[in-house]
């Protein structure tokens, strides 16, 4: 395994990443937090519509299968701002990327922005609208989205805008229904490729993390027993972090927003330059030509970090044909 912290510009890596046993590459980026917000020591809110672009320009300057971001698209406003105008304000710079584009819900798409009104302005390609988890395929891989956002109380109510004087959810809320559970296990059953999984909250740390999905450990022994997923690539925890538990790989992402430390602790620019300020990540999982005795076949899983998002690669076996 190794990690190390990338350069600030991704566009110097293109050539690096290209072999002939590629199949699939793809964008990721997470916890945008647009908003009207003033910006914080270690939050530059003002500088998401900047930074979003400058993601998608570079991606479609690459060969690239998709994009996804992993939640946290938008924050909370001020001022009475629309917030279906403040979504589609980041939602039609996302949307201009030249191919899929695909979104995973987070907790704060909610503080301003009614479930039905959100459904309904996110755009995920070749998907009914108002899914919030599903599944798709791209040149031999199986891509898994989850939706964490249910109470951990029961009966495990769906996000939606909520009254402040009397809330029904808070950040630290993560949880799958049996529902989406049942629909996992029969997606991963029904599919005989290599697999990655998407997800706003953590899957890899103990339940009672507070980042962390609250039924984890269901959830993870349903991605283990299929035997096929290669990675899972959460953000909502902004310092990042990589983990290898059981044969698949946890990519925390850094906050695009932000991470753990005030800006300026980190950057000469204060998080507010969109190149060098921007972290996000270039997916290539490439398929290794040798396989084991016992039919199983390697992959490459790598991450190609802009700015401050840091850069991985490491192989990891599943039982494919």
């Amino acid at each position: 395994m190794k990690k190390i912290i990338s350069v600030p510009l991704v566009l110097c890596l293109w050539a690096g990443l290209a072999n002939a046993e590629t199949i699939a590459r793809f964008g990721v980026i997470t916890d945008i937090h647009h908003t009207n917000k003033a910006d914080t020591g270690s939050r530059t809110y003002s500088a998401a519509l900047e930074k979003t672009e400058y993601f998608v320009k570079t991606m479609n300057r690459g060969k690239i299968d998709f994009i996804i971001e992993l939640g946290d698209f938008v924050d909370t406003l001020v001022d009475d701002k629309d917030p279906v105008q403040n979504l589609e304000e980041i939602e039609s710079i996302f949307t201009s990327f030249r191919g899929p584009q695909y979104h995973v819900l987070g907790n704060h798409e909610f503080d301003n922005v009614a479930r039905e009104d959100l459904l309904a302005a996110l755009e995920n390609t070749g998907i009914p609208a108002g899914k919030t988890y599903y599944s798709y395929d791209h040149n031999g891989i199986h891509c898994i989205v989850l939706d964490a956002d249910y109470t951990v109380a029961e009966p495990h109510s769906p996000f939606d805008l909520q009254d402040p004087a009397d809330p029904f959810w808070n950040w630290k809320d993560a949880w799958l229904p049996q529902e989406e559970l049942d629909w996992l296990a029969a997606d991963l059953a029904a599919s005989k490729l290599p697999t990655v999984v998407f997800s706003h909250q953590l899957l890899h740390r103990d339940n009672t993390e507070d980042h962390t999905i609250k039924n984890a450990d269901v959830v993870r022994s349903i991605l283990e027993n299929d035997g096929q997923v290669l990675a899972v690539f959460s953000g909502h925890d902004h310092r990042g972090e990589i983990a290898f538990r059981n044969g698949i790989h946890y990519c925390i992402l850094e906050g695009n927003v932000g991470m753990s430390l005030d800006w300026a602790v980190v950057s000469p620019t204060a998080g507010l330059d969109p190149i060098k300020d921007n972290p996000f990540t270039l997916v290539e999982i490439s398929e290794k030509p040798q396989t084991d005795f016992n039919g199983m076949k390697t992959y490459q899983v790598t991450l190609q970090g802009n700015a401050q998002q840091y850069t991985f690669e490491d192989q990891v076996q599943a039982a494919t044909p």
